[in-house]
């Protein structure tokens, strides 16, 4: 797992494994490596791949299918995600994934969604985005959807973003609360907008040899336990939003409720364009079908 032990999926995970030891009586026991300690996402995908590591925790999707989350403004909360994740089409994605990489997504985690923060105004409605100079991650449709709805989007490593605010090289940039605040990022930010533009959540991935190899009660046990991880990073999420929130406050950072549905609205154009293009025709449609 690349993120620490005290972050929302870390609370879930740690009760997961605590639970499976109880539960086994000590006889099932879980070696964890928080913070990266293992190596980074690409790096931990190749050990789950070759057996080296036989489970991964992590919000980076490990194809283009488990990135279309961060449409922006496509998803419309944890539920719509969750709704996508136990559907057929979901199936096919774990079918290739095991095909190709010999790895089984289990299940997912929420995780915090993902607000813009700026300088100059804060983002209210589609007509603050017009011209906005903001750093997006590199994710095919996250960048030209954001590009489309009037950003002057720019690609730029997350370790320049600091110093690209406080020089006002860029205006802006979007990610999680926790992530803001973790890189101190309302040090060199006027306002931070929630805009909820994106539900991304967190996989937890398994390798598909070790995980057929188990008998088929503990398949059952790890799975009911996974889920009330999944609670308990629920709950993390929800908390670690309300106190972050209150601390930027605290800070001097000016806290705005963007109106979500005009938004939305706005980014529906270039959704229904670039949608099928970025994610496929079946995804797209999968993901607007499944809305409700």
């Amino acid at each position: 797992m690349t993120v620490s032990e005290e972050e929302p999926l870390g609370v879930g995970v740690r009760h997961f494994i605590d639970r499976l030891a109880e539960e086994t009586g000590g006889n099932v026991a879980v070696d964890f490596f928080p913070s990266g300690q293992l190596g980074q996402d690409l790096e931990v995908f190749e050990q789950l791949s070759n057996n080296t590591v036989q489970m991964h925790a992590s919000g980076f999707g490990i194809n283009a299918n488990y990135n279309s989350f961060y449409a922006p403004w496509l998803l419309t909360g944890f539920d719509h995600v969750q709704r996508v994740l136990q559907s057929d089409l979901a199936q096919q994605w774990n079918d290739e994934l095991v095909e190709e990489r010999g790895v089984i997504v289990l299940t997912a985690y929420p995780r915090a969604p993902r607000h813009i923060s700026s300088n100059g105004h804060p983002i209210e409605g589609p007509d603050d985005l017009d011209g906005l100079r903001m750093r997006v991650p590199e994710i095919p449709v996250m960048f030209n959807v954001f590009r489309e709805v009037g950003t002057d989007a720019v690609a730029m490593s997350f370790a320049e973003v600091y110093t690209a605010l406080q020089t006002g090289t860029i205006e802006a940039q979007e990610n999680p609360l926790p992530t803001i605040v973790g890189f101190s990022l309302q040090e060199v930010q006027e306002y931070v907008s929630l805009t909820y533009h994106s539900y991304a959540p967190e996989y937890i991935y398994v390798n598909a040899e070790w995980w057929g190899g188990l008998p088929e009660n503990l398949q059952d046990l790890m799975v009911d336990l996974l889920e009330e991880g999944r609670e308990r990073a629920a709950e993390a999420t929800a908390s670690v939003q309300e106190e972050l929130i209150a601390e930027l406050e605290a800070s001097g950072t000016e806290v705005v409720e963007a109106d979500i549905d005009a938004l939305r609205e706005a980014a529906m154009p270039a959704l229904e364009e670039l949608g099928p293009e970025y994610l496929g025709e079946e995804t797209y449609s999968t993901i607007v079908d499944l809305s409700d």
